[in-house]
């Protein structure tokens, strides 16, 4: 694993107000994975097939310890990561709070019409409902499968121009004393670099 000198912060919950408040349908996922939509009228896989009944879209919302690089205000780049018990809270709290019809565009265009009809979190990869979606996912992945029913949006899916989700959230940035190498489980490993 190649050595990066970037300062690392693990993103954590740390009081009522720090949440997850909205999932972005994005161009290019911070997690650097790709959902999918899937159905019955195409079976083929590019990154997905499409269902143009269903409008369904899986794919990973979270991927515990991996890192995702930010710029501050100040032009530096740095790290942040969350845990897989942090990825735990994150999800049961969205989901106790109800928003899973909080949806943005590109994190700028609230979107209507589209709801997080399924959510979980990954317990074993080898076992686990997301593999049926040609993806394997380390413990701890917090999945998600979103109903579209926005045709502008669903477009967008379908020619690609949005690939996967990313958060929208308030976090405390604790900074990490400990070497990043050593958050990873051998069996993830693969993952998250």
């Amino acid at each position: 694993m190649a050595e990066n000198k970037d300062p690392l912060f693990e993103l954590i919950l740390n009081d009522e107000e720090d949440e997850v408040f909205a999932i972005s349908f994005v161009a290019e996922p911070a997690i650097e994975k790709d959902f999918v939509y899937f159905g019955k009228q195409k079976q083929e896989i590019k990154f997905a097939a499409v269902d143009n009944l269903k409008h369904l879209v899986a794919g990973p919302i979270l991927i515990p310890n991996k890192k995702i690089i930010r710029v501050d205000e100040q032009g530096e780049f740095y790290h942040v990561f969350f845990t897989s018990e942090t990825v735990d809270q994150i999800a049961h709290k969205y989901m106790m709070d109800k928003y899973n019809d909080k949806v943005t565009y590109e994190h700028e265009v609230p979107v209507k019409d589209v709801s997080l009809v399924e959510s979980w979190i990954v317990t074993n990869p080898n076992k686990d409902k997301s593999n049926n979606y040609n993806m394997f996912l380390p413990s701890g992945t917090w999945f998600g499968i979103f109903k579209v029913d926005n045709p502008k949006l669903w477009e967008e899916v379908v020619n690609g121009d949005v690939k996967g989700f990313s958060i929208e959230g308030i976090f405390d940035h604790k900074k990490a004393s400990l070497d990043f190498s050593k958050l990873l489980e051998k069996d993830i490993r693969k993952y998250t670099e």
